[in-house]
């Protein structure tokens, strides 16, 4: 779902508004209660320092931040006061990831990797 808010169009890899999308593909900005970026090797400056500044900007109350550039998964939620991202809730893989707010969610990062083997082809 693209986020717009004036001229600027954001395309956030998380998305969670206060109304249904109905099937569109863009919304404003004013109905995001949370977006999130998923961070890889080749867009760290965009998920770690970009876009929760523009997001916090234009007033986003939360931010979620999932790091998969090690082997190691991360997860981050921040909440906005006085114009800047405050952290909330954080883990690593092989502990748990809970927040409270603006829902209740709780997994272990460790969970996003898709480590399962592949099933044996029978022949």
């Amino acid at each position: 779902m693209d986020v717009v808010s004036d001229d600027d169009l954001f395309i956030p890899d998380i998305a969670v508004l206060k109304v249904p999308g109905g099937g569109r593909t863009a919304m404003s900005i004013e109905h995001a209660v949370l977006l999130g970026e998923i961070v890889s090797p080749g867009n760290r400056r965009k998920g770690v320092t970009d876009r929760p500044r523009e997001y916090a900007a234009v007033g986003v109350p939360f931010f979620l931040r999932v790091d998969l550039r090690n082997r190691v998964p991360t997860m981050a939620l921040f909440e906005l006061s006085d114009g800047e991202y405050r952290p909330l809730a954080a883990a690593a893989a092989g502990s748990t990831f809970a927040m409270r707010e603006p829902f209740e969610f709780s997994i272990d990062p460790a969970e996003l990797l898709d480590e399962e083997e592949p099933a044996e082809l029978e022949g």
